[in-house]
This record gives structure tokens, sequence and C-alpha cells, in this order.
């Protein structure tokens, strides 16, 4: 029998690893909390496509709101339709500039990597950004802001994966 302590501490570990609750591989539509008919995606299926906001398609292959972590969530990844990636690349928080696009996927491109987190459920960068949408309405542009509690509530997603 294993001593309580041992025990307490594997559940307090266990506890604290971030889940993949969205599978490597797999996609998934990343609603907003604000309006939950909502994701957030490419305006187009082209390369500098703005993020905007707008209505979950399908899930087929050719659903452009259907997005992929690549790596999963929880840690470090891009995210793709086809081989267009999210990017941050020329995008500063609270400037004129800070609307998201889409650009050809470079793995060796810092800007294009993302965190999708489980608590509390943002989407964020290494610079302590996250994808933010202001207005929750049909075609509205995706921005990068800060992430904090002023913010949060126009920074939570629920993704859900795509089951084919």
């Amino acid at each position: 029998m294993l001593p309580l302590f041992t025990l307490v501490s594997a559940v307090a570990l266990a506890s604290s690893v971030a889940a993949d609750f969205i599978p490597a591989g797999s996609a998934a539509h990343f609603f907003s909390t604000q309006n939950a008919s909502l994701v957030f995606a490419p305006q187009t299926g082209t390369a500098n496509a703005d993020l905007v906001a707008s209505l979950a398609g399908d899930g087929s292959s050719s659903d452009i709101t259907a997005l992929f972590p690549i790596h999963g969530t929880g840690v470090p990844t891009q995210i793709a339709h086809g081989g267009l990636c999210i990017t941050a690349k020329g995008v500063v928080p609270e400037s004129s500039s800070q609307v998201l696009y889409v650009a050809d996927c470079d793995p060796t491109d810092p800007a294009q990597v993302w965190t999708v987190n489980e608590e509390p459920p943002t989407v964020s960068n290494a610079d302590g950004n996250c994808i933010t949408l202001g207005r929750a309405a049909d075609g509205v542009q995706v921005v990068l802001d800060f992430c904090n509690d002023v913010l949060q509530h126009l920074q939570l997603w629920d993704p859900k994966p795509i089951h084919s």
C-alpha cells in the first residue's frame, strides 16, 4: 500500500498537468464564450486573410472554420487550416495593426506559435498576448491583445473537437 503522502502528491501533480483536450492532428472549432454561435477563422482560405468571428462550418475538410492545433493543446503549437497558420507577425496589441491574420505555415516562425490553454480557456502566445474578440458579431476582426483579467471575458474560447 502506498503512503498517503505519495497518493496526495500524485493527485496534486496530475491535476497541474494540462490535458490534451484537442489531440494532435484533430480539428476543432474555437467557439467564443461571448456568443456560442461564433468561432474564430480566416475570412477566406487565402494567405493574408484577416482572422474574423464567423459562424461555425460543417467540419468538412473544406471548412475554413475547422482549425488544427498541430501539436494538440496545452503545448506551444501552430493553429492551421491547410497550409495556412494564424500569425501575429507585425501585429502589435492596442495599435492600428492589431488584427490577426493567416500566412503560409512556417514551423520556424515564432509569430505562429500559440498555446491553447484549458484554464482559463484562452489562446495565447509566448509574449503574454491572447486572441481577443472585442465585439461578438459575425465578420468582426479578431485581434491580439494583452492577456489580463480586465480583457479576459473577451479572450475566452471554447474549443470543440470535430469528430468526423
